[in-house]
This record gives structure tokens, C-alpha cells and sequence, in this order.
């Protein structure tokens, strides 16, 4: 009975053991269950925040370069509309004389090289923004998607209970604290596996539901390390190669249009203080603004280069600012009061040469600064610009283009979820495959393109100094045709003076202005001439032509062709004769007493015939002085020696046709042979008085403005001293004196 009665208290406490540890073990099952669950949907929230992370580094990436390429997009389109303002409004020589040829030549190869990268660095921001766009756009529809369960994958994360009746026997009656539990690794362990000696049989210690759990959220065939680099990342990259170039480039045409420009406005600046104002400090003050700024922005943004190139030993980028300097020098010599015969000319070409050459080679330079190497992957370095070596880009603006590519690999500390919930899945771990990383050749056809540019403003350069050593051999501007007219330019009533080394002189024809600084003086004769003196020279004047008009009235039409208006007729006056002129050729001439009265007192007792005016046109103005003087409507000058003979006056062309079209006008002879003429031309409203030399070639001398927009007539008195202006307003007298 005794051994039966222990027995069964063995047995009942063997049951009760057993009951209690399956009940134990049980509810720890379920509570582990619970906290898989947990544990599961956990790691799931937390890898679709770092995918959100994800999913804002792309778009902050695309957005740096959208940004950037927008913001020179409108620097470009506002400059694009001031550059051709200082092209096509602005353009010089329309409110005054055109400037020196050399100033012109560096002004119009810098405006436009300026405008040509303008419009390749606009081009570059179009594609750079697309590209950078459609590659954001690509990467946010396929690859960094928010990792969100499937259906499938919770219900294989979720446990039942009676998934408890699949567990080993020694895990569903482990008895607590009997059966040793899992001794967990200590901190030199974990950091160090290789120093953790585990005990036999340890891996049983643990229950098969948690070495089940470890199988399937952690198990992968790969090496999964913390500081593996995000597959977004390296696919960004690659993506980011298609229009990285295309931003470094339009970065650097910002600069080099604006090398240019600024260049170009100091020139504009120059050349409208001299040819415009006259003003020669501010021509000064404004270049070296203009220079000091240029300087800055090259200083700014080139960088010196670790490899020197054949260029690199002589840095040009910090001559070139300082070329507006010699041209402000050479065009205050060339509108200075020096005489051009000293040899100033040869020292302007000079210093216009010197800026020809360093020009030149800044072109060269400028190839040499865009052209872009390969590198290796340099140190990422805080603070410091880094680019992949893949990418080919210039080391001159390596700091200055400020593009920022993914990383290579996480900071310490930082992880990956995405890449541990991929490799837990069977991946192949955390490692992208290399057709993911899009190793191909570097992206080179955007720096084709800029090379383009570049090439061409090297050929501006050759063909410009070509064209200046042509100009300087035969002359300015000898290719252009000019049909034989004269050049005239708008002076706007001021007193131009062009430079020496356009024609030689500073003598140019002009209209409804002054084109000669001297004929002020003579200016106050004028105004006294128009209070005082015009009343009597027109009550003389029109005795004069009264008498001529009755007594021509008296002759017959069929002996002397003379046209029926007599007031238009062109008259030359001498000491004691009229000679009235017919636009056809003809004459008379007529003596007149000392004292004029308004009542016929002359008599005509010659007339004539022109000969050798034939050719010349018609009659429109002539002078007597030791002969006739006549100016023809095609603005050629004859002199007819002596008087009539026989009722013919033969008639020579003594210099250069005037300038046309004419709408009246004359010529006199000077003591020594040279000639003074006036014309006033079709679309002026004013006398121009030219002189010719012995060689025939008019020069102007002075203009003035007449008081009505009305026919006239012009004579001038013996010896050239005076000019008689008759029009139906009334009659004037320009005392002109020895001015030449």
C-alpha cells in the first residue's frame, strides 16, 4: 500500500509538473506570437518611412537642378533681350559717327560670341530641366516604391494557437527554471563572434517558433552590412550622368557669356562718351567699373588647375578684364587734339593690337579651361566639392558648378531597411547588381556641343585680326562700295568729331547740324545778320531781280529760250552785272548801274550759250568771279573763263561732284585756286559750306540751319566772302569771311 500510495503522489505530481509547463509554455507561445505580429508590422512602418526618406532624396536631388536651371533660364532670357538691345537699339553710329574700325571689331566679336553662348547655355538649362525631371519621374513610378505588405506576407506573419500542437516535445514541456533558457551574448561577443564559444546543444535551448522566426525574417544569402549604400542611391546616379553635364556646361556658359558682355559694355560705353557726349572722364570712370567687375567674376569662378596645360603658365583670364583699359587709351588719343601726322595713329594701332592678341588668347583659354578629364572616385571629404569618377567634367569649375550626386556608402551608424527587409526575403543581398549602376562610357555630347562654341569664337578672332591687317594695309573700309557718294551721318545740331583712323581726317559731311566746332564763332554774325541786316539786303535783292525780271519780260522767246519763272532762275551776281541763268543752259547778262533803283534801269546787251555742260544736267546755281562758277543738279562744279565769246562761253569741270541730291546750290573761286561751295540737300533743312583744294576734293566746313523749309536760291559775292540766300520768305546774307 505504501509504495502504491507514493506512486500515485508521484504520479499526480508528474501530471501536475507536466500540466503546468504545458500551460507555461503555452501562453509564452501565444505571447510570442503576439510580439512577432507587433514586430512584423513594426519593421514594415518603419522601412516605408525610410522609403519616404527615400522617395524626398530623389525629389530634393531633381529639385537642386531644376532650380538651379531655371534660375539661369531667366538670367539668360533678360540678358538674351540686353544684348540685343546694345545690337540692334543702341547700335552705335546711328545718333552720331560711327566709331574707330578697331573699337568695332572687338566690339561686335564680343557681342555676339556673347549672344552665342547665351544661346547654348539656355539650351543646356532646357535639356538639364527635362532630363532631370523625366529621371525623378522614373525613379519615383519604378523603383523607390513605399514596401507595403501583401496580403499573403500578413497572413504568413500571423500565428494561431493551435500552431502550438507543431512544436517539439521539449519545447511544449520545457519545465522553467529546471531546463536552463537561452543565455543571451554579451557586448564583446556581439562585437566580436569569433570570442563567443557556445555550449552544446544551445541552439535547442531556444524554442523552434523563434529559430523558425529567425529563418524567415532574417535569414539572406548575401553579406548584408550596415553601412551597405541604398539601391536608390546607385540608380540615381546612373540616371543622374544623362544631365549632369548638361548643368556643369550651362554653368559655365554663364561665365563666359558674361566675360564677353561685360567686355562688350565697356566698348558700348566708350564708344558713346567719345563718338556722343564728348565726354572723356566718364569714358574712363565707366570702364574701370566695368573692368574691376569682370575681374571679380573671373577670379570667382575659375580655380587654379592641379595639371597646368601649355595655357595654364600664362594665366590670361587675369589680363584680359584690363583690355577695355587700352582701348579707353587708344580712343582718347584718337579723338584727342593731337595732330594724326606725329605718329599717334601707329601707337593707337598698337595698343588696338595688344587687345586684339590678348583676346585671342583668352579664346584659347577659354577650350582649354571647359574641356573636361577623367578622375577618380576622390575622397568625400566634408565641405569640399566631389563628383563620381565616371563623370568627366573641367577641374577649372569644379567648385563652382555645385552639383551634388548620391553617395557611394551610408555614414557610420546609418542603415538600410529596405535592404535588410530584401536580403530577409531570399535576395541576393544588399549588393547592386552592376547593370543597376548603369556603367557606361561618360556622358561627352553636351561638351561637343559648348566646344563648338568655343571653336567658332577662336575663328571670329582670326578672321577679325585678318580683316584688320587688310583694313590697315588699304585703308579703311575700301571693300565697301560707295557709287560715288559721300558718307553723311546724323549729328543731331552738335559739332562732331570723328577719329583720325576711320578716313584719315576728322572732317565728315553732316546734315541739320554743325560739323565743325570753328563755325560757332561765326554764329553770332548770323544772329545780328537776321535782326539787323535782312531788311536791307532784301529791299537790294529784290531791286536787283525786278530790274532783271522786267527787262527779261522785253526779249524775245525766239531768239533766247529762257525759262517763264523768273524768280527761280539762278543768278550770278558781279561788281556791275547780273547774269541770269536757264536750267537748260542758256543766259544773259545784264549791266547795271551803281545806284539800283526798284524802276528799269538795266539793260541786256549780252547772250549765251553754255558749252560742255551738255553731260552735267540741268543748271542750279553759279558765281561770278574772273569767270562763272556754275553747279549743275548732279552736283557737279564747272568754271566757264573769262566772258562770252560769239554768244558761247565754253565751260570746264574743275573738281568732285557735291553731295547728292541737291536741292540748291553754288560754287565760287578763291584766291589761289581753290573753291568754297553751299548746297542744300533734299531731305536737310540747311546750308552746308564745303571747301575744295587744288585737288578737288570737297571737305565740309560748317553747317547752319535755315529759318523756313522753303525753296532757295543760293549766289555767292565776288572773292566768295559772302552768300546771298533768296527764297519767297524773304533774302539773307551770311557774312563767311576766310573761314575754310
Amino acid at each position: 500500500m505504501p509504495v502504491l500510495a507514493t506512486g500515485a503522489a508521484t504520479t499526480a505530481a508528474a501530471g501536475a509538473v507536466a500540466t503546468g509547463a504545458f500551460k507555461y509554455n503555452r501562453a509564452n507561445y501565444l505571447f510570442d506570437a503576439g510580439l512577432r505580429f507587433s514586430r512584423y508590422t513594426s519593421g514594415y512602418n518603419f522601412a516605408m518611412a525610410q522609403a519616404t526618406q527615400y522617395r524626398q532624396d530623389i525629389r530634393d536631388l531633381t529639385a537642386l537642378t531644376v532650380t538651379k536651371m531655371d534660375t539661369y533660364h531667366v538670367i539668360g532670357v533678360i540678358f538674351f533681350v540686353l544684348n540685343f538691345q546694345l545690337i540692334m537699339a543702341g547700335r552705335l553710329g546711328v545718333h552720331g559717327p560711327s566709331p574707330p574700325g578697331y573699337i568695332m571689331g572687338l566690339y561686335w566679336v564680343n557681342i555676339c560670341s556673347a549672344l552665342m553662348f547665351l544661346c547654348v547655355l539656355i539650351w543646356f538649362t532646357l535639356h538639364a530641366s527635362a532630363r532631370a525631371t523625366a529621371g525623378s519621374v522614373h525613379m519615383l513610378t519604378r523603383t523607390v516604391r513605399l514596401p507595403i505588405p501583401t496580403p499573403k506576407q500578413l497572413d504568413k506573419a500571423r500565428r494561431t494557437g493551435n500552431m502550438f500542437e507543431k512544436q517539439r516535445m521539449t519545447d511544449v514541456f520545457r519545465v522553467p527554471f529546471v531546463v536552463p533558457a537561452p543565455k543571451e551574448a554579451t557586448a564583446e561577443e556581439q562585437a566580436d563572434p569569433a570570442k563567443k564559444v557556445a555550449p552544446a546543444g544551445s541552439t535547442r535551448r531556444m524554442p523552434k517558433w523563434y529559430q523558425d522566426e529567425q529563418k524567415e525574417l532574417h535569414a539572406s544569402k548575401g553579406g548584408a552590412h550596415r553601412n551597405a549604400v541604398p539601391e536608390h542611391f546607385e540608380l540615381y546616379r546612373g540616371l543622374q550622368q544623362e544631365w549632369a553635364v548638361h548643368d556643369c556646361y550651362s554653368r559655365i556658359g554663364i561665365l563666359y557669356f558674361f566675360s564677353h558682355w561685360l567686355t562688350s559694355v565697356s566698348l558700348y560705353s566708350q564708344c558713346h562718351c567719345f563718338g556722343e557726349l564728348r565726354a572723356l572722364w566718364p569714358a574712363w570712370s565707366v570702364t574701370f567699373i566695368f573692368t574691376i567687375a569682370h575681374w571679380c567674376l573671373l577670379k570667382l569662378d575659375i580655380q587654379e588647375e592641379s595639371e597646368s596645360r601649355f595655357l595654364a603658365m600664362l594665366p590670361i583670364e587675369h589680363l584680359l578684364p584690363f583690355t577695355p583699359i587700352l582701348t579707353v587709351a587708344a580712343m582718347s588719343l584718337d579723338y584727342s587734339v593731337l595732330r594724326p601726322g606725329d605718329g599717334w595713329i601707329a601707337v593707337i594701332y598698337l595698343i588696338s593690337w595688344a587687345a586684339y592678341v590678348i583676346h585671342f588668347l583668352w579664346a584659347l583659354r577659354l577650350f582649354e579651361l571647359a574641356m573636361p578629364h577623367a578622375q577618380a572616385d576622390p575622397p568625400e571629404i566634408p565641405g569640399k566639392p566631389w563628383t563620381p569618377g565616371e563623370w568627366w567634367l573641367p577641374r577649372a569649375f569644379a567648385s563652382t558648378v555645385y552639383i551634388v550626386a548620391p553617395p557611394k556608402q551610408l555614414e557610420p551608424g546609418n542603415t538600410c531597411l529596405q535592404q535588410e527587409m530584401k536580403a530577409a526575403k531570399g535576395n541576393k543581398g544588399v549588393n547592386v547588381p552592376q547593370k543597376k549602376t548603369r556603367e557606361i562610357s561618360p556622358m561627352l555630347y553636351p561638351w561637343k556641343l559648348f566646344r563648338g562654341a568655343i571653336l567658332t569664337n577662336i575663328c571670329l578672332w582670326i578672321f577679325m585680326m585678318f580683316g584688320r591687317v587688310f583694313d590697315q594695309v588699304h585703308g579703311e573700309r575700301q571693300l565697301l562700295k560707295q557709287e560715288g557718294r559721300v558718307m553723311r551721318w546724323p549729328s543731331h545740331m552738335q559739332p562732331w568729331m570723328t577719329p583720325w583712323t576711320r578716313n584719315g581726317t576728322r572732317n565728315e559731311y553732316a546734315h541739320t547740324g554743325g560739323a565743325d566746332r570753328r563755325l560757332m564763332e561765326h554764329l553770332e554774325h548770323l544772329d545780328l545778320l537776321r535782326e539787323e541786316k535782312v531788311p536791307n539786303v532784301a529791299e537790294r535783292l529784290a531791286a536787283s531781280l525786278g530790274s532783271l525780271a522786267e527787262a527779261l519780260e522785253g526779249l524775245d522767246s525766239n531768239d533766247m529760250p529762257i525759262s517763264p519763272n523768273h524768280a527761280n532762275l539762278p543768278v550770278a551776281f558781279g561788281e556791275d552785272l547780273l547774269k541770269a541763268l536757264s536750267s537748260e543752259g542758256h543766259g544773259a547778262m545784264v549791266h547795271l548801274p551803281k545806284q539800283v533803283s526798284l524802276h528799269l534801269s538795266a539793260k541786256i546787251n549780252k547772250k549765251f550759250v553754255f558749252e560742255g555742260l551738255e553731260h552735267l544736267g540741268e543748271l542750279l546755281g553759279a558765281s561770278y568771279d574772273d569767270g562763272l562758277v556754275v553747279t549743275t543738279k548732279t552736283g557737279a562744279v564747272a568754271h566757264c573763263r573769262g566772258l562770252p565769246v560769239e554768244g558761247r562761253w565754253p565751260c570746264q569741270q574743275v573738281a568732285e561732284p557735291l553731295p547728292t541730291p541737291l536741292r540748291a546750290g553754288c560754287a565760287a573761286m578763291l584766291p589761289g585756286g581753290t573753291l568754297r561751295a553751299a548746297v542744300s540737300l533734299e531731305e536737310d533743312d540747311g546750308v552746308l559750306l564745303l571747301h575744295a583744294g587744288l585737288d578737288g576734293k570737297w571737305t565740309p566746313v560748317g553747317e547752319v540751319s535755315l529759318p523756313h523749309h522753303s525753296h532757295h536760291r543760293f549766289s555767292f559775292e565776288r572773292r566768295g566772302a559772302e552768300l546771298y540766300i533768296s527764297s519767297p520768305h524773304g533774302a539773307l546774307k551770311w557774312h563767311i569771311g576766310t573761314l575754310q
